[in-house]
């Protein structure tokens, strides 16, 4: 194939699946089911504005169209003079150690993708770059993609630079990273949808993250933020302006004289997380 194929058909997988789950919950959910949003919605009083979800759309349609071009390129480079660490043949080192190898990729590119976005997270490169996908406090499968373009490059660069490092099947690497970009989706979705894997918090807490802000970090895995303390917990005050993932003590005084909070219980729902929604709909700042 050559590299022109390369490119359409990682420009096709990029966008087709954004579009094609980005729509899916845009039909099945946001226009078919608006107004029994109660039932399915972790925010279900509040929905972006139409500015929003536009720019949503726009901005990560861009930043997908240039990383899909780049992985086209790496995909070239991977079948013909491959000047990666990636092997096409299963047999070069045997299906345990394809495994292994993929597993640890994996982990590490989990835990880094969590430091970065906690990283993100502090207040000068937050209100310089990351508030531009903070924008949405309530957001859509469309969401996950729009971001700063440096932070996009940021976490395409964890997930690529590894590969030119750590042995790996290629089948194992295109599994990985199509897992990630199909859990970006979901946890966007503003939809509480089940967990079907013990070790994957539902949407409902990353909804969590952009409603409250600096807490729950976790890109898949949810025992970073257990580990780190960035795990949402009860009494705890959140917000643009409490940094740090932690929380704030509620009412002025520390709380946890006896003890942490204890952590929320996200359920394989998130239902147990679900508080009253008292807030207004969502605005877009730059329009409202």
């Amino acid at each position: 194939m050559t590299l022109y194929g390369f490119l359409a058909m990682s420009v096709a997988g990029g966008l087709g699946m954004y579009f094609a789950v980005g729509f899916a919950f845009e039909w099945l959910y946001y226009r078919r089911r608006r107004d029994d949003a109660a039932s399915w919605k972790c925010q279900p009083r509040r929905f972006p504005t139409p500015a929003l979800w536009r720019r949503d759309i726009l901005l990560g349609s861009a930043n997908l169209l240039v990383a899909s071009l780049a992985s086209g390129v790496v995909a070239h480079d991977i079948a013909t003079a491959n000047h990666s660490a990636v092997y096409l043949d299963l047999g070069r080192h045997g299906v345990a150690f394809s495994l292994a190898t993929t597993l640890l990729y994996f982990l590490a590119t989990d835990a880094a993708l969590y430091f970065a976005h906690r990283l993100y997270h502090r207040p000068a490169l937050f209100r310089a770059i990351h508030l531009v996908h903070h924008r949405n406090t309530t957001p859509t499968a469309f969401t996950s993609a729009a971001v700063h373009p440096v932070e996009f490059f940021t976490y395409q660069a964890i997930m690529m630079a590894p590969i030119y490092l750590l042995p790996m099947h290629v089948g194992g690497l295109i599994f990985v990273l199509v897992f990630q970009h199909w859990v970006a989706l979901l946890d966007h979705s503003g939809v509480r949808l089940r967990s079907l894997l013990p070790w994957q918090p539902p949407p409902q807490f990353h909804d969590d993250h952009h409603r409250h802000f600096h807490v729950n970090y976790g890109q898949n895995l949810g025992v970073w933020d257990r580990l780190f303390g960035t795990w949402r917990r009860h009494n705890r005050r959140y917000g643009e302006d409490v940094f740090g993932g932690a929380g704030a003590p509620l009412g002025g005084s520390d709380g946890d004289a006896a003890g942490p909070a204890p952590l929320i219980d996200y359920g394989v729902r998130g239902d147990a997380a679900r508080e009253p929604d008292r807030d207004a709909p969502a605005r877009d700042p730059r329009t409202a």
